[in-house]
């Protein structure tokens, strides 16, 4: 089938197609290989082999799939649609893509129109390749406060897709000529794996913690129910819930790892994972090579440090690099993130409780960090064309660290690198 590439939108950070430099494509949000240092955590390509547990090679990977180069989005360079274009539209769809909660707005989400079937997600750990777009396809990418307005050529039982990461929407669409409005509950993200319904959401473990209640945080995106407090009620839940002290041994099977797209290390779960060994530091980098997402917050820092040490340096990291709990007022440096909150409605701008408030950007307060960057590092490897890119972390937030030596120096705050297909 004739068809041209498109670099599939990442589910949290920005994610490149094989060969190519991350950076280059920012849309919004991700994950992992992802450190947040915040009490409150934020979030390629090649074959679809999975990465095998043959090599102790603990240096940088760039997968060496067979894609041309990144695309953007209309940029049709390198196609296979023999000058084939999209049919003059007679219609347009408008709508807003929202995570499953209905309230967040969704930046740099792919939107389309087709006939056929999209590819389904992978149900495991896979190198997220670009995606394919049928050539008579007119497609956009959402604005940063999730709208969008495609067009389209009137027609029924056309499937309308919506994809962000793992996160999959197929829905029929009956579009007439002229204006449509699409019901947000068509184009948003699901909140549930059901392929039968055309929803397809990433396959998530997390270890939950008091610290960093990321269970409660996917819950109130739309992966559950919350109660009245705001706290996850158990069995609602759309992801598994790993204890670390009697699950731990998952990391010790690249088998078991392999089951999920995105794994979630938050602060002082490391209490019950124990040490990072040998075989884990392995597991995880071979995880993370075949397309997974690795995210870790604060306290947890020796499983970022440990299975990617030549990314950062933590402050204290040959001592101690578990600093205490500091406030900073630090700033938002990545554009497309910067746009994301910026357009985020009000009320999601202010939780309340007396807690800092979005209400100053690019300036916000972060509270209760544990840990300090003194550096992070160009990473260069090189793809199948010859050329060297930077899969070193990239800097979403910026901020000093008042518990380090140093306490004027302005520091990366959040960061997050490419290993491979994955994060």
């Amino acid at each position: 089938m004739n068809s041209r590439s498109l670099l599939a939108p990442p589910l949290l950070l920005a994610l490149g197609c094989s060969g190519t430099d991350p950076r280059s494509d920012t849309v919004g949000e991700d994950e992992a290989i992802s450190i947040t240092l915040t009490a409150e955590g934020n979030d390629g390509s090649g074959s679809d082999e999975v990465a095998s547990n043959d090599s102790n090679d603990s240096g940088p990977k760039l997968d060496q799939g067979p894609d041309e180069g990144m695309l953007e989005a209309g940029d049709e360079t390198g196609d296979d649609c023999g000058g084939v274009n999209p049919p003059n539209p007679d219609a347009t769809l408008t709508g807003f893509v929202y995570a499953p909660n209905l309230e967040i707005p969704i930046s740099g989400a792919l939107v389309y129109l087709t006939d056929t079937d999209p590819e389904p997600v992978p149900d495991g750990v896979y190198c997220a390749e670009c995606v394919e777009l049928p050539c008579d396809a007119h497609f956009v990418l959402t604005q940063p406060n999730g709208s969008f307005s495609l067009p389209a050529v009137a027609g029924a039982g056309q499937k309308l897709v919506v994809q962000k990461g793992q996160f999959l929407h197929v829905t029929e669409f009956d579009v007439v000529a002229g204006n449509n409005s699409v019901p947000a509950v068509d184009s948003s993200l699901p909140g549930e794996w059901n392929p039968a319904a055309g929803h397809w959401i990433p396959r998530i473990a997390v270890y939950p913690t008091f610290n960093d209640s990321i269970d409660n945080l996917l819950a109130k995106i739309g992966l559950g129910q919350v109660d009245a407090s705001g706290t996850l009620i158990p069995g609602t839940e759309q992801f598994d819930i790993l204890d670390p002290f009697a699950d731990g041994d998952m990391l010790d099977s690249l088998g078991e790892m392999q089951n999920y797209h995105i794994i979630f290390i938050p602060c002082m779960s490391q209490g019950g994972l124990g040490e990072v060994s040998g075989i884990r530091s392995l597991n995880i980098r071979d995880w993370t090579e075949a397309g997974g997402k690795w995210y870790v917050t604060d306290w947890a820092n020796e499983y970022l440090y440990e299975p990617f040490p030549t990314y950062q340096d933590f402050h204290g990291q040959d001592f101690d690099p578990d600093l205490g709990y500091y406030d900073s007022q630090a700033s938002v440096v990545d554009p497309t993130l910067l746009a994301w909150l910026s357009a985020l409605p009000a009320p999601l701008k202010n939780i309340g409780g007396g807690y800092p408030t979005l209400g100053a950007l690019p300036s916000v307060t972060l509270l209760d960090n544990w840990s300090g960057l003194d550096a992070i590092h160009d990473i260069f490897v090189e793809n199948m064309q010859g050329e060297q890119v930077d899969v070193g972390h990239h800097t979403w937030v910026e901020g000093p660290c008042e518990a380090c030596s140093n306490t004027n120096m302005v520091r990366p705050m959040t960061v997050s690198g490419q290993y491979g297909c994955g994060r």
